[in-house]
C-alpha cells in the first residue's frame, strides 16, 4: 500500500507541475496510473489531501537538510538562541545542500516548477512559492544576519547572500550538460566563499561580534 501511495503523490505532483493544480483531476492522476477514481480515493480522499501530502513531503526534507548542517528548523520565534549561534561554514553546506535539492531531486524540481507557474494563477501557490523560494528564505537568512551584524542592513545582506543563490537555479535548469551543471555550482562555491570573506559569521556568540 506504501508503495501505491508513494506512485500516486509521485504522479500527482508531476501531472500538478505539467499542468497545473487546478487543470488536473483526481481521474486524470487516476487514469495516468491505470487506476480507477474510487480506487485512488482509498489513499487519498481529494486532491487537497494529495498537495497537503506534498507540502509535508517538503517540510520533512528540509527539517532534515537543516538539521544536518546544523543550521535552525524551527521558526526564528520558538529558536532564536540557535540563529544566534550559526557558523558560515555551516550555512555554506546547507546552501549547497538545498541548491543541489531543488535542482537535482526529482520530487524537489517539481514542486519547485509547480510554484514557479502557479504562483500566477492562485494566491495559496504564491504564498508557498514565497514561503519556500523567495521572501521566506530572505526572513530567515535576516534573523541569522540580524544579529551578527547589529551595523548592517540585515535585508541587504540577505538578499546579497540569495539573489545569486537563486538566479543560478534558473541558469542551472536551462543547462543540459553535466560539465555546464558543474561549472554553475563551482560559481555558486565561489559566490558563497566570496560572501563569507566579506562577512565572516563568529565563531562564537553572534551577540559579541562588532565589525
Amino acid at each position: 500500500m506504501r508503495n501505491t501511495r508513494e506512485q500516486i503523490l509521485q504522479t500527482a505532483l508531476r501531472l500538478f507541475a505539467q499542468r497545473g493544480f487546478e487543470g488536473v483531476s483526481v481521474r486524470d492522476i487516476a487514469g495516468a496510473l491505470e487506476l480507477t477514481a474510487p480506487a485512488l480515493y482509498v489513499h487519498y480522499r481529494s486532491k487537497q489531501e494529495l498537495l497537503e501530502a506534498i507540502l509535508r513531503r517538503m517540510e520533512e526534507r528540509d527539517a532534515e537538510l537543516s538539521n544536518a548542517s546544523a543550521v535552525p528548523a524551527l521558526p526564528f520565534s520558538a529558536a532564536s538562541e540557535s540563529y544566534a549561534k550559526v557558523k558560515m561554514d555551516n550555512l555554506i553546506a546547507f546552501t549547497i545542500k538545498m541548491f543541489q535539492y531543488w535542482t537535482e531531486d526529482g520530487f524537489a524540481v517539481l514542486f519547485r516548477h509547480l510554484l514557479t507557474v502557479e504562483q500566477y494563477r492562485d494566491s495559496r501557490f504564491g504564498d508557498l512559492f514565497q514561503q519556500y523560494l523567495g521572501g521566506g528564505v530572505i526572513r530567515y537568512l535576516e534573523d541569522i544576519f540580524q544579529g551578527s551584524f547589529p551595523k548592517r542592513d540585515a535585508h541587504q545582506l540577505a538578499l546579497a547572500f540569495y539573489a545569486p543563490v537563486y538566479f543560478l537555479m534558473g541558469q542551472y535548469d536551462g543547462t543540459p550538460t553535466k560539465k555546464g551543471r558543474a561549472e554553475i555550482l563551482l560559481c555558486l562555491q565561489r559566490h558563497l566563499r566570496e560572501f563569507a570573506t566579506q562577512f565572516p559569521l563568529p565563531e562564537g556568540d553572534s551577540a559579541e561580534h562588532t565589525e
